[in-house]
């Protein structure tokens, strides 16, 4: 076996000049992964790993930078070295070695990224499809366990914010995007019922005043085509349709005269 006869430190670099006049060149970085001394007999599998390491010593340094900035998933961590030009050899021994020193870890990854989506008051499908577009698979997420009491707490934490954005709109029409809302954000249906069901009611006067608003943009648009009988029921269709009661629909309409 070949014996390690210097070792010489430069700025950058690590050489190790064999016995047999061999020099083996590699970055610090990997002369610190690897027990090396004067007098050291290397094997064959110690030279193999160490040349393995120098080889992928670029792409560690790549994937620890990442590391740095954000968490990756394993896949996605997999997928930024691929794209470095890495191998499959090279990106297996980056892997295993960020994995070893806990630096890729999917449990962790899901664990933190949920917390955070928590925190933003997103439902469970919306993370659930996050964490799929950061590469974790199905049977990792079959594990994941979102309880009804969070989901309800963070849908009725959304609620506030989301009643003011349609503030503009009718008791019914408010309800109907709060709800469709609620979906987007991830929450299941029975949330976003049970949750948008808890919207406001407004006072008699509010509808009205609404009610009134949305009756004179229907007649500026309306009135241009259609006339008397025709106009009247086109008028009542389209508040109809935005959930008002016809009843308030038809005392509006004589008051107007219509």
């Amino acid at each position: 076996m070949p014996v390690i006869k210097k070792i010489k430190i430069l700025k950058n670099k690590v050489k190790l000049q064999l016995e047999d006049s061999s020099v083996i060149e590699m970055d610090k970085n990997v002369y610190s992964n690897f027990y090396l001394y004067v007098g050291k007999d290397l094997s064959k599998k110690e030279i193999k790993a160490i040349e393995t390491f120098n080889d992928t010593s670029t792409y560690m340094n790549y994937a620890l930078k990442l590391r740095q900035k954000s968490l990756y998933s394993e896949y996605h961590m997999r997928e930024k070295l691929y794209d470095k030009g890495a191998n499959k050899e090279q990106v297996d021994f980056v892997i295993k070695k960020l994995k070893e020193n806990g630096l890729v870890d999917d449990k962790a990854f899901i664990e933190e990224y949920i917390e955070y989506y928590n925190s933003l008051n997103y439902g469970k499908n919306k993370i659930i499809s996050k964490l799929k577009e950061k590469g974790i698979f199905e049977d990792e997420l079959e594990k994941v366990n979102f309880p009804i009491s969070i989901e309800r707490k963070k849908a009725n934490n959304q609620l506030p914010k989301l009643e003011k954005r349609y503030e503009k709109y009718n008791e019914t029409q408010k309800k109907q995007h709060i709800y469709q809302a609620l979906l987007s954000l991830g929450f299941d249906i029975e949330i976003a019922k049970e949750v948008s069901d808890k919207v406001k009611t407004s006072s008699p006067r509010e509808e009205n005043k609404k009610l009134e608003r949305d009756f004179e943009k229907a007649l500026a648009k309306y009135k241009r085509k259609y006339q008397k009988r025709e106009l009247k029921s086109k008028l009542i269709g389209h508040l109809a349709s935005k959930g008002y009661k016809i009843n308030d629909i038809m005392l509006l309409m004589e008051r107007k005269g219509l």
